[in-house]
């Protein structure tokens, strides 16, 4: 699976991609909602997961942008802040599922498995 990671935290970052590399997926990273646009621009996907808080454009700008260039693309939040507003606001931008964090990797790969 081909999956979009955008996320400002190099911890988090260097997580996902150990487990999820472990598994042989392909991983394209984006720091800024800036760069996961520009990356979604070129490439396409087959599952894009994505912080909520980051400096700058916040996660739910970065799945707007998404749905205008790959509206059929599932969306995966991540986020330490998994809250009923949270859930609320993604799910009116077509979000498929949420994963809170702090996460472990059983819980990644179950939460990818089920989009």
């Amino acid at each position: 699976m081909k999956i979009l990671i955008v996320d400002d935290d190099p911890i988090i970052i260097l997580s996902c991609r150990r487990i999820l590399e472990a598994e042989k997926h392909e991983l394209r990273v984006a720091n800024t909602v800036d760069e996961g646009e520009s990356i979604l621009s070129e490439e396409s996907f087959d599952l894009m997961i994505t912080d909520i808080k980051m400096p700058g454009a916040d996660g739910f700008e970065m799945i707007r942008r998404a749905r205008k260039a790959r509206p059929e693309m599932p969306i995966l939040v991540m986020t330490g802040y998994l809250m009923q507003e949270t859930i609320d606001e993604g799910s009116s931008l077509g979000v498929t599922d949420y994963i809170a964090k702090p996460f472990t990797p059983d819980e990644l790969l179950r939460a990818i498995e089920g989009v």
